[in-house]
């Protein structure tokens, strides 16, 4: 199992769970089974046990944190002598594909929701900033869609500053999974909530060729981890699902349709290659040397259940 970095704190289940704010100081999250199966991304895994041990703590300390950047943001106006434009507090998600990050980024927006309001919490997912499938191709980059240079960050970052700058409107392109590529005429509005959650597996990384970080517009950021022979299974196991599905729906539009037409040991095969070629160099190379920029960082185990939370000291 990975080892902590010395500036961060280990909690355990146990340790960890004890940190729920009491009930009588909070709203209930009103998180049941049946909203948490609609919540989970597909074919991933959260128990209501990871909600009420790792979940309820976490969201009482993002509305610590909330409480925190409002005080300085106020004492900052003080000694400038100036009113700002009130900003979101912003949430970076982070982590390998298939790990469980947009579980996550979903079920902390859903409690968030029932503290603030559900139009004063957003999420967004850097998906929407992947160069397009014909740009990709045009550039020879398709192979290495999802690595630092298949993004278009000037964009992604002129999108955050726009966010931590006040604008009463943004916008955000979307991204299909169905097609598997951006949707170039849609995009997500919002309208300056009071918090702000964007997950992606490069919310820690450097711009290429920029000084800025995307987490220097992050008021808080978690990365979601794993062991990487777990990843590999989970993203495996999440292709056959996927492969399921799209055989019976029948969509010939979908992305995946081309793989139920050989044999399942065919397409597992090339999955297996894509994680091989594609998704473990970039974990190795990417994402994971971004893990000790976070904040927090959620320890995943064998059925995506989390097992230790490490906390940043210092």
């Amino acid at each position: 199992m990975s080892q902590a970095p010395l500036n961060y704190a280990v909690f355990n289940r146990d340790d960890w769970s004890v940190l729920v704010e009491p009930p009588v100081e909070r709203d209930v999250s009103h998180v049941t089974p049946s909203i948490l199966g609609e919540i989970k991304a597909f074919n991933d895994q959260i128990s209501m046990a990871d909600v009420a041990m790792f979940y309820d703590p976490l969201v009482h300390y993002i509305k610590l944190r909330h409480a925190q950047y409002l005080r300085d943001r106020e004492e900052r106006q003080r000694f400038l002598g100036r009113n700002t434009k009130p900003s979101p507090f912003v949430i970076g998600i982070a982590g390998s594909v298939a790990v469980g990050k947009s579980t996550t980024a979903r079920l902390l927006q859903f409690m968030l929701q029932a503290e603030y309001g559900e139009d004063n919490v957003a999420l967004t997912t850097t998906d929407g900033f992947l160069l397009p499938n014909d740009e990709l191709k045009a550039q020879g980059l398709f192979d290495r869609k999802g690595f630092p240079e298949s993004y278009d960050m000037p964009a992604l970052l002129e999108f955050m500053n726009a966010v931590k700058d006040g604008e009463e409107v943004v916008h955000s392109p979307k991204y299909s999974h169905d097609i598997s590529d951006v949707l170039t005429d849609e995009f997500d509005t919002f309208e300056r909530p009071e918090i702000f959650i964007v997950e992606g597996i490069n919310t820690l990384q450097a711009a290429p060729n920029s000084p800025v970080y995307l987490s220097d517009f992050f008021d808080l950021s978690i990365y979601v981890d794993a062991e990487t022979e777990l990843i590999e299974h989970w993203y495996l196991d999440r292709f056959e699902a996927l492969l399921q599905q799209t055989a019976e729906a029948h969509d010939p539009d979908n992305f995946f349709y081309a793989w139920t037409q050989v044999p399942r040991e065919t397409a597992i095969d090339a999955a297996k290659k894509v994680w091989e070629t594609v998704n473990l160099p970039n974990l190795v190379d990417y994402i994971l040397p971004t893990r000790e920029r976070a904040d927090l960082i959620l320890h995943k185990t064998i059925g995506h259940g989390i097992d230790e939370v490490w906390l940043r000291k210092f």
